[in-house]
């Protein structure tokens, strides 16, 4: 009898010790479950902002960038959309691209200048004062016309006054010259364009200015 008895003991703690051991099994198993769902979860999340941060920092560039406006931080990137072009001749100029057949726009009996941007564009903010300051220089001597829109505020950083549309016309140049919409986009006498800056890769001011002053000095002969 008592030996009946210690085999039911033993058989119950038999039992027992299975269903301990299936217990834990299936908590470690979705333990390790659950914790590998939550490890794939943060692993597509840390890609998904991976991706997102590219995308942010492409942004600005080269087509700059393509948003609808965009920088190029490298040498001129023409679009195939733009004007048809002819070589350029004149002394001086390298980055511009010529305009074949360009008629010389012209306000007030002088060549007109654009350059169009916006605040945010770090490209822009580049060559922004030594663009405004060497087309103020000649829009003093009476030279020329110039306009610096920020297309995203629609002002002229040229004048003291604060703008706020871009006028069609001007808007209509930027189209012609520079359909995808990139930034910095600049046009001389609706005759010499360039998208993006020329010298930025080599923090070369002083370049820009120099060919800024030879396509003025082809378009106001």
């Amino acid at each position: 009898m008592e030996e009946e008895k210690q085999e039911i003991k033993e058989e119950i703690k038999e039992e027992i010790r299975e269903i301990e051991n299936e217990i834990k099994k299936n908590f470690f198993g979705d333990r390790q479950f659950f914790f590998g769902l939550i490890g794939g979860i943060g692993v597509v999340i840390v890609i998904g902002i991976i991706i997102l941060t590219v995308a942010f920092l492409l942004r600005g560039k080269g087509n700059d960038g393509t948003q609808a406006l965009n920088a190029s931080n490298t040498q001129p990137q023409l679009t195939s959309q733009g004007p048809t072009t002819a070589k350029v001749t004149a002394k001086g100029i390298s980055t511009f691209s010529m305009k074949k057949d360009a008629k010389i726009c012209k306000e007030n009996g002088n060549p007109v200048v654009y350059l169009f941007s916006t605040t945010w564009c770090p490209h822009c903010e580049w060559i922004k004062a030594t663009f405004d300051s060497t087309m103020a220089k000649y829009v003093k001597e009476g030279k020329i016309v110039a306009y610096h829109w920020e297309v995203d505020t629609n002002d002229n950083t040229l004048t003291s006054n604060a703008e706020i549309q871009v006028p069609a016309d001007a808007q209509a140049i930027y189209s012609e010259f520079n359909p995808g919409g990139s930034i910095p986009t600049f046009v001389f006498g609706c005759k010499y364009f360039r998208v993006g800056n020329g010298y930025e890769k080599q923090n070369d001011l002083a370049s820009e200015v120099k060919e800024f002053e030879a396509v003025i000095k082809d378009i106001i002969k």
